[in-house]
């Protein structure tokens, strides 16, 4: 019967290690997860109507107004709330930066010196606009700002 118990034992420490390996491998999920449906619930508030831009091109303050005005560049919008709200808030003020002291809040990306810097060497051919980027980047339907059209590397 000694043998049995042993092995018994290699089952149960083997059945052991699966699962907390398993629950490693769920948290890490769960983690990413967690900004993919930020990410994605912005998308889909913002996007429904325009192109949603990366949060990285405007400062905090920025989209922390326009989150919360429904006057939206002259057009009246249905605002998120609740849960949307929080979730597109949370994308928003953990992918942006803050503006600098006595810095103005930009409300338009050619106003936005971190859209500026990210495009330091970009000679625009036409204004600044939200529909502009898919002039030069490819995915943007996606989310995907950082590849570029090949007539733009």
């Amino acid at each position: 019967m000694r043998p049995y118990r042993h092995y018994r034992l290699r089952i149960g420490i083997g059945i052991l290690a699966i699962s907390l390996l398993l629950g490693w491998q769920v948290a890490a999920q769960s983690s990413l997860t967690q900004a993919q449906i930020e990410q994605s619930n912005y998308v889909q508030a913002c996007g429904s109507c325009h192109l949603a831009l990366p949060a990285e091109v405007m400062p905090s303050q920025t989209w922390q107004r326009l989150l919360l005005d429904n006057n939206h560049y002259g057009q009246q919008i249905p605002l998120p709330t609740g849960v949307p709200l929080q979730l597109a808030w949370n994308y928003l003020k953990q992918n942006s930066k803050s503006l600098l002291t006595r810095e103005s809040v930009p409300f338009r990306l050619a106003d936005s010196r971190y859209f500026k810097a990210l495009h330091l060497q970009v000679d625009f051919p036409r204004p600044v606009r939200v529909t502009s980027c898919v002039d030069c980047h490819l995915g943007t339907d996606q989310g995907n700002f950082a590849t570029l059209k090949p007539e733009w590397q």
